[in-house]
């Protein structure tokens, strides 16, 4: 039960919500970093409109995951790994609703 994922519901963003800053070192696991035009792009580490995905309970702590192909998961998920977790804590102050289903 330790490694288990528990769905608890679904979430759909909005309005754009910022989880990591442009300036962060984290911002660079999404794009090249010889890319001069994407260095000064504030889309990295925005969530954007439209996202949906999970509300899960895993490892006894809340998270978001996103649902896999959808426009815009390159701006806050690493290319190679689209299924992250993002601690529920970074957007719980934003605008998102709860899905039914």
């Amino acid at each position: 039960m330790l490694f288990s994922e528990e769905k608890l519901y679904r979430v759909e963003f909005i309005k754009p919500c910022r989880i990591y800053e442009s300036h962060s070192l984290s911002r660079f696991r999404n794009s090249n970093i010889l890319d001069v035009n994407n260095v000064s792009s504030k889309k990295y580490g925005v969530i954007p409109e439209g996202i949906k995905g999970w509300g899960i309970k895993k490892w006894s702590k809340l998270y978001f995951s996103p649902d896999e192909n959808q426009e815009g998961l390159e701006f806050f998920t690493p290319s190679e790994q689209p299924h992250i977790l993002i601690s529920l804590k970074k957007i719980e102050d934003h605008f998102y609703r709860k899905l039914e289903g």
